[in-house]
């Protein structure tokens, strides 16, 4: 393996777990501040307390009368307030301590994880290396099989990760919950609540509904799969693609190569709710499945189940021929930050992660 080779299996085992562990990172300076806030508002609530408990007691003790009554009442209303202020103050400073628990051991797993895989790619590339200094290539063989292997434990230990960082962040919306009496926003799914920490970002613009063309807002999130972190294509393995704008692309291989190719044939044809035909009509699943069938390899159906493969970690990672996947719609990415969908025609727009209020399911790779 050359040391670009190399270099690209580090930065893809250790980038992805990195950008897992930036959205549960540790502020110890921030969390030290707000807790020391709160002893502060505490200690001042106290003796607020002790104020209000002398005020009642004088009040009490003074002369009778409406007015010293209505006095005497106010008082005891306000020492109630202070006594709920304490209370909900107390609860404040056990939840940042809990969350900051909750942080620190969410961010040493990664760590760990992280670790594992930089030593594993070490060990590996000392054995592949030998494997390769012998003579006549007979070690090559022997040494692909390695790299193949790595390439596995990595995509797995990147999935523990993902798993880590979603296990922290439901623990850090049940703290959230119990703040808020148990009616804060929450996700309906776990997994798709790690999908919005590293599949983000995108504008929509235009219209449409159904499994056609359309912006808008963002739609929250979506039941999704499990699916290990796709492997980054090696160098000068990619297969070249002329754009309609005159640009030249690399897919990752021959079979996302002609799935971009027969979804840019398409450009132009008529969206047809449920269509299934290149040339005459097509829907955005439609559109898909038929380009990756013309490829030799078939995919579902329904938008939401081409989330198939592997899941591409993030939209800098995105390659030709990767999906970009909603509760309800699908769109193939064709290089350039741009992408190709069934809209009325089917035509080419810029990459976005936002389509008429649909929930974001992710970016996927389906040859993996």
């Amino acid at each position: 393996m050359s040391t670009d080779e190399t270099a690209t299996v580090v930065k893809h085992g250790t980038d992805t777990v990195n950008r897992f562990g930036d959205n549960i990172r540790n502020n110890p300076e921030a969390i030290a501040g707000a807790q020391d806030g709160l002893r502060s508002l505490r200690s001042r609530g106290d003796e607020m307390r002790g104020d209000a408990a002398r005020h009642t007691s004088t009040l009490a003790g003074s002369s009778s009368g409406a007015t010293t009554d209505r006095a005497t009442m106010t008082a005891k209303e306000l020492e109630k307030e202070v006594e709920d202020i304490l209370s909900e103050s107390a609860k404040i400073e056990d939840a940042v301590a809990e969350a900051a628990e909750t942080l620190n051991v969410g961010e040493i797993e990664n760590d760990r994880i992280r670790d594992e895989i930089i030593r594993d790619i070490n060990e590996t590339m000392r054995a592949v290396a030998a494997l390769r200094a012998q003579p006549d290539g007979q070690g090559e063989a022997d040494a692909r099989a390695l790299l193949t292997a790595l390439m596995e434990r990595v995509a797995k230990k990147t999935g523990e990760s993902a798993d880590n960082a979603k296990k922290t962040i439901t623990t850090l919306t049940a703290i959230a919950d119990g703040m808020n009496g148990g009616t804060s926003a929450s996700s309906t799914s776990d997994d798709a609540e790690v999908a919005k920490s590293f599949n983000t970002g995108g504008s929509g613009s235009g219209g449409g509904s159904g499994g056609g063309y359309a912006g808008g807002g963002g739609g929250g999130t979506a039941t999704k799969p499990r699916l290990p972190a796709a492997i980054p294509p090696q160098p000068g393995t990619g297969v070249e693609i002329n754009l309609p704008d005159g640009s030249t692309v690399e897919a990752p291989n021959e079979t996302a190569a002609k799935a971009v190719r027969a979804a840019l044939n398409n450009l132009g044809v008529p969206y047809v709710w449920g269509g299934t035909s290149p040339g005459v009509g097509l829907d955005c699943s439609g559109l898909t499945m038929t380009s990756y069938g013309e490829a030799g390899l078939e995919i579902p159906r329904h938008s939401s189940a081409q989330a198939i493969g592997a899941e591409v970690p993030s939209a800098d990672d995105l390659v030709p021929g990767d999906l970009i996947v909603w509760d309800g719609h699908v769109a193939m990415y064709i290089g350039n930050g741009q992408l190709v969908e069934a809209g009325d025609p089917v035509q080419v727009g810029p990459l976005r992660t936002t389509n008429s209020g649909m929930p974001f399911m992710g970016f996927y790779r389906p040859t993996g």
